[in-house]
Order: structure tokens, then C-alpha cells, then sequence
């Protein structure tokens, strides 16, 4: 039952943090999309990029919890315990950090130089020819721009980011394939719905962008997770 309870616990948490993990200004999220929305006014195109991005994160996710699963039923039962203690102690330990310098573990540089193709239309004084070939040249960038912000949306979520500390250590204590994956699963579709919402008033509202980059935004949202990560640490440390 305590088993039942850390798991669902576990499957919260990871929903809101990803919800919070979607919104946070920080190279994992929409930044890293805000670029190729700028602009933009098709929005079927947005919908196909924020797509592309969502999905390499989604799978990502899907991975990182089946290995951490997998890893976990290896773990003899007679270190199981000690296991407990050390991702617990980690736990805390990193929260602690995320609150009191929620900039250290996960400060980025937002000044990005980005050199991206819209469907603009540039003013050509030639035949048809060249409208062909331009077609075709639109078609390969959009092609090659999704696959590449799928790429993309996979390897930033390979890298570790401070938030995902909790899912970490639940599925290398789950011994269970099914329970990591599910873990993961449920930051990922927080993600995915936080991400969609903000791609979508970036879209609709450039004056929301402005409201998200403000300075205060990524240290509240970092000691945040600080704080839910140590009460899962502590949570998961009682129910041992």
C-alpha cells in the first residue's frame, strides 16, 4: 500500500513539475521554440513545430524511464536500502540548492543568436521557374527544421535538468519497468501541455513572452521544484 501511495505521489509530482518545466524560461522549454514562432502565421506550422519538439522530449522521457525501470530490477535487495538513503540524501541536498541559489544549477544564456527560415516572401522579379524552385527549398527546410527541433526536443531532455531529480530516483527505486516509464510519461505530458499553452499565447500574444523572460520568473519556478523535491525526498524516506 505505502508501495501504491509513493507511486501515485510520485506520478503527481512529476505531472506538476512538468507543467512548471514547460513554463519555465530555461533552454529546455520554449526558448528553445520561440524562435521559429516569431513571426510566424500559419498555424499549422506552429502546430507542427511545437509537435516535433514535444515528441523527441515525450520519447526521450519514454527511455530515460524504461532504462532507469529496468536498472532498478537489478538492484540486489540487500542494497535496496542504501540505495533509499543516498537518493534521498541527494534529494534534499539538491533542493536545498534549488532553493537557495535556484540560478546555479540551471542558469542558461538566453541570448541566443538564431538564424531560422519563415515562409516569408521575398519579392522575386523572375518566372515561374524560380517559384518552383523556391517551393521545393521551402519544402526541404521545413523538413529539415522538424526533424531537427525532434532532434532537438530528444537530446535536451537526455541532459539532466535539476527538475527531474524526483523521477530520477523514484524509477531506481521502483523495480519496476512499467512504474519508471510511467513516471516519465507523466513529466513528459505536463511538459507537453505547459508547452503547448505558452507556444500558443507566444503565437496568439508577443506580450506574453515579455511577461515570461522577466528575471523573477526562473528562480521562482526553480525553487519551486527545490521544494517539492525535498518533500518527495523526505515523503519517500518515511514510507522506507
Amino acid at each position: 500500500m505505502e508501495f501504491e501511495t509513493i507511486f501515485l505521489v510520485a506520478l503527481q509530482s512529476s505531472l506538476f513539475l512538468g507543467l512548471i518545466h514547460g513554463i519555465n524560461p530555461c533552454g529546455h522549454s520554449w526558448l528553445i521554440l520561440a524562435p521559429f514562432i516569431y513571426g510566424e502565421k500559419k498555424g499549422g506550422r506552429v502546430f507542427s513545430l511545437t509537435s516535433a519538439f514535444i515528441m523527441g522530449t515525450t520519447l526521450a522521457c519514454l527511455v530515460i524511464g524504461f532504462t532507469l525501470g529496468s536498472i532498478s530490477l537489478t538492484i540486489p535487495a540487500s542494497l535496496t536500502y542504501v540505495v533509499d538513503v543516498i537518493t534521498v540524501c541527494v534529494l534534499v541536498a539538491l533542493g536545498a540548492v534549488l532553493i537557495i541559489k535556484p540560478e546555479l544549477l540551471h542558469s542558461h544564456d538566453h541570448d541566443h543568436e538564431h538564424s531560422h527560415n519563415h515562409d516569408h516572401s521575398h519579392g522575386h522579379a523572375h518566372g515561374c521557374q524560380c517559384g518552383d524552385h523556391h517551393s521545393e527549398s521551402t519544402s526541404a527546410i521545413r523538413s529539415v527544421t522538424f526533424w531537427g527541433l525532434f532532434s532537438v526536443g530528444f537530446f535536451n531532455m537526455v541532459v539532466p535538468c535539476p527538475t527531474v531529480a524526483i523521477m530520477y530516483s523514484y524509477a531506481l527505486d521502483s523495480g519496476s519497468v512499467l512504474k519508471g516509464t510511467a513516471v516519465f510519461a507523466s513529466y513528459a505530458l505536463g511538459t507537453a501541455i505547459a508547452l503547448s499553452v505558452v507556444i500558443y499565447a507566444i503565437y496568439k500574444a508577443a506580450g506574453f513572452v515579455r511577461t515570461l523572460e522577466q528575471g523573477w520568473v526562473e528562480p521562482l519556478v526553480m525553487r519551486t521544484a527545490g521544494v517539492m523535491t525535498i518533500a518527495f525526498g523526505i515523503y519517500s524516506y518515511t514510507t522506507m
